[in-house]
């Protein structure tokens, strides 16, 4: 950008050099160049458009109670706040069922929703190191009732009832287990074999 001098200049009009200096003041404080002005005529533009959009949203209290807008924005808050909240915890919930079912699968569990059962699952849901004590909480399970999982908890998978002329060391069957003549001996069978009172076995 030429300033004034130089296009005087270019004039064929020589300015004093001591003179310059004041000429050069006089003009940028009486005279914006066309860059200057479009800069402040942007401004100007969105000063207005804001002015516009503040006049127009006052324009929308008009006639209306200031306590009413209040309780209002808050309500909308509220429920915002609730809608964010409820998403969170259904989304940390799918997180934590999805991990669940994939450690229980990988112990080889029998049941996804009977070894659920036996979980404390709020503790699990709360818990700062969740894959580790999931893990911890099915090898605790798989010592306690072995029959959840497919390996028995590392037991032999089958006993016969003894003194019923069942199948020594062969499968088990319902019939050996229900011909136990023992009722507690024969309970704990059917709790350790439950698969085989599964409707259609």
């Amino acid at each position: 950008m030429k300033n004034i001098t130089t296009i005087l200049s270019e004039l064929g009009f020589t300015v004093p050099e001591d003179k310059a200096a004041d000429l050069n003041k006089a003009v940028a404080e009486n005279y914006k160049t066309v860059a200057e002005y479009e800069k402040l005529n942007g401004k100007l533009t969105t000063m207005t458009e804001r002015a516009t959009t503040a006049e127009n949203t006052l324009k929308g209290f008009e006639g209306k109670d200031f306590d009413a807008i209040t309780r209002e924005r808050d309500e909308w808050k509220t429920k915002h706040d609730e809608l964010i909240a409820t998403h969170q915890k259904e989304a940390e919930e799918r997180d934590f069922n999805e991990a669940l079912s994939a450690a229980i699968s990988e112990a080889k569990g029998r049941n996804t929703k009977a070894i659920m059962a036996n979980l404390d699952l709020e503790k699990l849901r709360g818990s700062k190191n969740r894959d580790k004590d999931i893990k911890n909480a099915l090898d605790s399970l798989r010592t306690e009732s072995g029959y959840l999982f497919e390996d028995n908890g590392g037991k032999a998978k089958f006993s016969a009832p003894s003194g019923n002329g069942g199948n020594p060391g062969g499968t088990i069957t319902k019939k050996d287990i229900m011909s136990e003549k023992d009722p507690v001996k024969r309970q704990r069978l059917i709790g350790e074999h439950s698969h085989l009172f599964v409707k259609g076995e």
